[in-house]
């Protein structure tokens, strides 16, 4: 018999160029299912929250969340086992609850999933941090309540958490490290990518505000794109971000100027292939991280990231702490500072075919949904 679980994500709160969002969520559902368990998916909205394409207020029936859940998780075949709840009714709450009964996990991914009947029916309920230092900064400094009560188990995507060099706090918990998983059997790319084409990301420009802990100040990831605005005067290669800033913003200005090519990120977020089609067109993801990941040295590594390396593009991504979890060299190369970016793009260049491979190989050894879950249950005694 299959082992049972439910996964509390965040889809439907997310419709309008979200899908990269999801995939954050949807791979971790993936995951459990590629290890053999019986996966319910399961989410809340409110009513007043719905919203239509244009981020107008509407009615749910015809609003982008339910339209979104609907398209999204159709496509894998996942809506019979799966529950949207709005204002905390569903057609099939009761299959729900039954199921929850009868399941040995609840992973409720960012805390997002509240109701308390549903939750407290499972066994066990593990929380997952995708948002480390932020989450527990707002939760110790600004007292926000990020839905920490009744878990049995806390884990997160930064790996360090733990770590005596790392200034996040901790309230008091052990975060157990996990690395963000990706369904190999949806993220595979048999063409190479094409010549002359970009480094890519794709990014919020601002975010939220930044927090403030002892002291320091832990900010988004726009603030250390800044400090990488001149590495196109240092390598041959091309740099693309897709977001959200207006051609008229000071920021567009700046970084066209310097050599980037800048592009609307909407767009290639309404489909799932459309959103896969990009980063497989890429040369590879050239990426900062945010500024509180940094700071705090948490060991934040991406959930965009783990999509480019199983789709055998190479990733450069700055340093969080991530590479005492993680192999650096071939596929996956670091750096902390301006110099150390473009030198990680010119290595990356001068051997792209071996790079390329040993992307898809970190892939497959380290981040695959069966070997993430494998290794998290186990660090969970579980």
């Amino acid at each position: 018999m299959s082992k049972k679980i439910v996964i509390g994500v965040g889809v439907a709160g997310y419709p309008v160029g979200g899908v990269g969002i999801s995939w954050a969520f949807f791979n971790w559902a993936l995951a459990f299912r590629a290890a053999g368990w019986e996966v319910w998916l399961a989410e809340e909205i409110k009513s007043k929250e719905c919203i239509d394409f244009d981020f107008k207020p509407c009615p749910l029936e015809k609003s982008a969340n339910l339209k979104h859940w609907r398209d999204f998780l159709g496509q894998f075949g996942w809506l019979k086992q799966s529950t949207l709840l709005i204002d905390g009714h569903a057609e099939n709450r009761v299959d729900l609850l039954k199921f929850a009964q009868s399941a040995d996990l609840f992973l409720n991914i960012s805390g997002h999933f509240k109701d308390r009947e549903i939750f407290g029916a499972v066994k066990k309920r593990i929380y997952l941090d995708l948002d480390p230092a932020f989450t527990q900064i707002w939760a110790e400094v600004y007292q926000a309540d990020m839905n920490f009560e009744g878990h049995d188990f806390f884990a997160s995507v930064g790996g360090r958490m733990n770590a005596k060099d790392c200034v996040a706090p901790t309230l008091g918990r052990k975060w157990i490290p996990t690395l963000p998983p990706v369904s190999l059997e949806h993220w595979t790319s048999e063409a190479p990518a094409p010549k002359n084409a970009p480094w890519t990301t794709i990014t919020h420009w601002h975010g939220y505000a930044s927090v403030e802990y002892k002291g320091q100040w832990y900010g988004n990831k726009s603030e250390e794109f800044e400090k990488l605005v001149d590495v196109p005067r240092h390598t041959e290669e091309k740099l693309e971000i897709a977001t959200d800033l207006t051609v008229d913003s000071p920021e567009y200005q700046n970084f066209t100027k310097a050599g980037w090519s800048v592009i609307e990120a909407k767009p290639l977020n309404e489909t799932w292939l459309g959103y896969k089609k990009y980063l497989e067109a890429s040369r590879g993801e050239f990426s900062p991280a945010k500024n509180g990941y940094v700071k705090s040295r948490c060991g934040w590594f991406s959930d965009r990231s783990v999509c480019y390396l199983a789709l055998g593009r190479p990733v450069i991504l700055q340093e969080t702490g991530w590479s005492k979890l993680l192999p650096v060299g071939e596929g996956l190369l670091t750096f902390k500072d301006p110099e150390e970016a473009a030198q990680a793009l010119n290595k990356a260049a001068a051997h792209y075919p071996k790079q390329a491979a040993g992307a898809r190989q970190i892939a497959e050894k380290y981040l695959s949904g069966p070997n993430v879950v494998s290794a998290l249950l186990d660090r969970l005694s579980i």
